[in-house]
């Protein structure tokens, strides 16, 4: 059973997102909505609150935290596998938040960051 969140919200609409307490609830609920609406959604494990949510398919870029690499203001930078998830987030972001990143190679692990500079 799903509830609304408190703390996460779509970007695109403002809407709180639907909150799942474990993958296979989120993956049960992904699969109705694909039979029921015919969007095709997968869950994702949310780093700022902890619960599942469900996110469009083509929006995936799925990433890790970095052990190493931070922010200007000291956050742990997100570590995608593939320049090209790298890439694809980045044009997601660049739509949504109206921002120019960059991507580059991370210099202590096999992934990819993103940069405003």
């Amino acid at each position: 059973m799903s509830r609304k969140s408190k703390t996460c919200f779509n970007k695109l609409n403002g809407r709180p997102l639907s909150e799942y307490y474990s993958k296979t609830e989120a993956l049960e609920s992904a699969s109705y909505i694909k039979k029921k609406f015919r969007q095709n959604l997968v869950p994702y494990k949310c780093s700022k609150c902890g619960f599942w949510h469900l996110s469009p398919k083509n929006r995936q870029t799925p990433s890790t935290t970095c052990k190493y690499c931070t922010d200007r203001n000291g956050n742990y930078k997100e570590l995608y596998q593939s320049k090209s998830d790298a890439e694809k987030r980045a044009k997601i972001l660049a739509r949504e938040n109206h921002v120019r990143l960059n991507v580059y190679k991370c210099p202590y692990s096999d992934g990819w960051h993103l940069t405003k500079k």
